[in-house]
């Protein structure tokens, strides 16, 4: 992106990230990935839509990477829609980047489009 000043490369990496993340005709909180709690919560309860590996963390990687590594650093665009009080939980493993994040919140994730639990894959945990 030559041309662009440091803060405007940074905020334009962030919107695009947002945007992989609701990409494939799915909306800011009908993700493929969702919490057990946003899918039984009743009509009303406030949902999060949740970057699974840490935006920041991701446009960093953007801003250093070679272009090989982008398409991987970008496969990390993973949204999941998650309960308030589940992402409130989640901000104390701000340490931990990706499903370890799930984890180690105990928050069960549903693979809406295969119905079942999501078994939280290591090869995506850091």
């Amino acid at each position: 992106m030559p041309g662009l000043i440091p803060e405007h490369r940074r905020e334009f990496l962030k919107l695009a990230l947002w945007k992989v993340t609701e990409a494939e005709g799915r909306t800011k909180y009908k993700t493929q990935f969702r919490s057990r709690g946003a899918l039984s919560s009743p009509p009303g309860t406030k949902l999060e839509h949740d970057h699974v590996f840490q935006r920041s963390l991701m446009v960093d990687a953007l801003l250093s990477a070679s272009p090989d590594a982008v398409d991987t650093i970008i496969k990390g665009a993973v949204g999941c829609t998650i309960t308030k009080q589940e992402h409130d939980r989640l901000k104390q493993f701000g340490h931990l980047d990706g499903w370890d994040r799930y984890r180690a919140a105990g928050i069960v994730v549903v693979n809406t489009e295969t119905g079942g639990p999501f078994a939280l894959p290591e090869a995506f945990a850091k």
